[in-house]
């Protein structure tokens, strides 16, 4: 089976919201873009602000995010889950360091498009929490952690609407039952219970 490298940076950090759209799909690691910093600035459809990574030339400034191993036929819902061509690119030839060895890997990722930025958006809360969740299930760095809780969201105003409704299922699914605790207090609260 052919399978190809993604790197993961935002909600599908988290294997049970990335497994929903792609089943083959197996964690490596925690892998860095240099050079990118990530903001919620992509539009969505729902009017809200998804994540994408920004080129920026800062010193330090660095993505983390989850580097996964997905079967080649995963790759057209991947398209589909992300977007691609309404709003996010394909990026085939993204590189990405491994966190534990430092190995420069070759990987697939969706950067929104100029067109699709709008830096007047938020993150719904419960978009932001997928985010956060991903980033403490697959053990990034505390401090980055902590610098995706300081972004603010803002409540969906649709309860019911079905994003939100997949997106809190896959959090159940990781263990969390609550996921406005997710945004709330140290990054120790936001572990799931064992």
């Amino acid at each position: 089976m052919k399978m190809f490298n993604y790197f993961a940076y935002g909600s599908n950090m988290l294997t049970e919201r990335l497994r929903n759209r792609c089943p083959s799909a197996q964690p490596i690691g925690i892998a860095i873009a240099n050079g990118y910093g990530l903001e919620f600035v992509k539009r969505s459809m729902d009017h809200s602000g998804k994540a994408t990574l920004i080129k920026g030339d800062g010193p330090g400034r660095q993505a983390y995010g989850v580097l996964y191993e997905i079967e080649n036929e995963d790759l057209a819902d991947l398209d589909k889950a992300e977007g691609k061509g309404s709003g996010y690119n394909r990026i085939d030839d993204f590189r990405v360091k491994l966190f534990a060895d430092g190995k420069q890997v070759q990987a697939k990722t969706y950067i929104a498009s100029p067109e699709a930025i709008d830096t007047g958006l938020k993150p719904y809360d419960w978009y932001q929490a997928l985010v956060i969740q991903g980033a403490v299930q697959n053990k990034l760095a505390e401090e980055y952690i902590d610098s995706l809780c300081n972004f603010t969201s803002i409540i969906d105003p649709k309860p019911d609407r079905k994003t939100r409704k997949k997106a809190t299922e896959a959090l159940v699914r990781a263990g969390v039952k609550d996921f406005t605790q997710i945004l709330k207090g140290t990054t120790e609260m936001k572990k799931p219970a064992l």
